[in-house]
């Protein structure tokens, strides 16, 4: 006995409504993303040892004044992740210190900002300082914002070891962002005074 028209027809709908609520176990194994070009894309074929530097929280900032920070160093002029150091102030046992990044437009009256935390330790009085760069990725939903910077441990002026919070901020223009996401990339230079 065949079936009836209207009972074939909802057997057709029914399998329509099956194939597109389950998609094809091809389909969505795999997430293709496409980045534009960066002018601070950095590789190292044999990376040094982490420096001492633990990446800590990121929050979005917005100044009411211009705030007095300083850049993170200086970048160079290769294009890459490389740049001259500016040196932590040395702490007896635990210290604060800010710095904007060493690339892109100073921090001004109105702006946002990307705020990463940073706990660097500084060696013992006697111990060798270290220099090491950092670079800040903001995934806005209108595109990315980079910030480096390249610094050095400086020594602690006590017997003992000491710990500076570091605040690093990348400048995100004057418009309040949507963040989508941070990403931190922290490497140990060959030298306190140069990076790479």
């Amino acid at each position: 006995m065949k079936p009836s028209r209207s009972l074939r027809h909802t057997l057709g709908l029914l399998l329509l409504l099956i194939l597109v609520a389950v998609p094809a176990t091809t389909s969505g194994a795999t997430t293709v993303r496409t980045f534009s070009a960066s002018a601070y894309l950095a590789e190292r074929a044999t990376p040094l040892a982490a420096p001492p530097v633990t990446i800590g929280a990121s929050a979005v900032i917005h100044f009411g004044a211009a705030p007095p920070y300083g850049r993170a160093g200086i970048q160079g002029t290769a294009g890459v992740l490389q740049g001259t150091t500016v040196v932590l102030p040395s702490c007896t046992g635990a210290c604060t210190d800010r710095y904007s990044s060493a690339t892109g437009a100073a921090l001004g009256a109105g702006n946002y900002a990307e705020r990463v935390i940073f706990t660097v330790t500084q060696p013992r009085n006697t111990g060798p300082a270290v220099g090491f760069d950092l670079e800040i990725a903001v995934h806005l939903t209108t595109g990315w914002v980079v910030g480096t910077g390249y610094l050095s441990t400086g020594v602690s002026t006590g017997a003992a070891t000491a710990t500076v919070t570091l605040r690093i901020y990348v400048n995100l223009g004057t418009a309040a962002p949507t963040v989508e996401g941070v990403e931190v990339v922290v490497n140990e230079c060959h030298s306190t005074t140069g990076c790479p």
